[in-house]
């Protein structure tokens, strides 16, 4: 992902790398290669100081058309994709194709649904590649849309209206104030859980790392759980959900002691009591 100073980070799709994008340190050498023969196209790369990609060998028109978007956003902070090193910083999965799904893309709770990188149907094994999750997102978001529309979807339509017409809009409206200062921790709280799998579940994990994490979240999930109950919002319910499945996440990737896809961990603690915590809490 770019990485301005004073932006949120900006995502790069990997087809830059698919077309030949070289990634380079602060001295603009080419390290890829030092770590692995696949060079740039390696799953992983060590860690190398500030990290650039540079695609200026290529063609200014071709890039230009290849990377409309990508070279907008660019453009409008200055820089171009056809002779500027790019600053970069990995952008961490931290889940790929983590809910079941059937044919219809229902999962376990009655009106959620599930399309796409965030489904697990089958079809692809369970190691996402590349654009795999966008053949899915058009065959499964399809498939949502008819089942949404057939007679066996009623059900999840009156459930969903139940639920609104419980709510009391006029108190909700008239606690703005309350709801103001709520959204505000709410979002401090979301800075803490995406602080904390940053530092914890990202590209490489450690046991001990995830550990810190899960114990952490569980606090922040409590924490904001009760900030939810006290003042509903769309704010309070982002955290919440994120605190849960931030982890969710810790929590299984503790519990996969192979590096295997997206999941990279070391262990860093005595095997044998981890292992037998994990039994223990099994």
């Amino acid at each position: 992902a770019l990485t301005l100073e004073g932006e949120a980070p900006f995502l790069l799709t990997e087809a830059l790398r698919g077309e030949g994008a070289i990634l380079r340190n602060s001295s603009g050498d080419a390290f890829a290669k030092s770590f692995h023969e696949a060079g740039e196209l390696a799953a992983k790369t060590s860690k190398n100081g500030q990290v650039y990609l540079d695609i200026s060998h290529r063609e200014k028109e071709w890039l230009y058309k290849r990377f409309p978007n990508i070279q907008a956003h660019l453009r409008d902070r200055g820089l171009d994709l056809a002779s500027d090193l790019l600053p970069i910083t990995p952008a961490a999965h931290y889940t790929c194709g983590g809910i079941t799904t059937d044919l219809d893309g229902c999962t376990s709770l009655p009106g959620l649904y599930a399309a796409g990188e965030a489904a697990c149907t089958g079809l692809h094994g369970g190691n996402r590649l590349a654009s795999t999750s966008l053949l899915e997102g058009l065959v499964f978001g399809a498939s949502v849309a008819d089942h949404c529309g057939r007679g066996e979807a009623q059900g999840v339509y009156e459930f969903a209206k139940s639920v609104i017409e419980r709510e009391d809009f006029d108190m909700i409206a008239n606690r703005k104030e309350d709801y103001r200062s709520s959204n505000e921790e709410a979002r401090l709280l979301l800075m803490k859980v995406k602080g904390i799998m940053w530092e914890n579940v990202g590209v490489v994990r450690t046991t001990s790392g995830v550990r810190f994490a899960r114990d952490k979240l569980k606090a922040i999930s409590k924490q904001a759980e009760e900030l939810f109950q006290e003042s509903p919002s769309r704010e309070t319910a982002g955290a919440r959900d994120a605190a849960c499945a931030g982890g969710a996440v810790a929590e299984a990737a503790l519990r996969n002691t192979a590096s295997r896809g997206a999941h990279h961990i070391v262990h860093d603690e005595n095997e044998d009591e981890f292992q037998s915590e994990l039994a223990a809490s099994t």
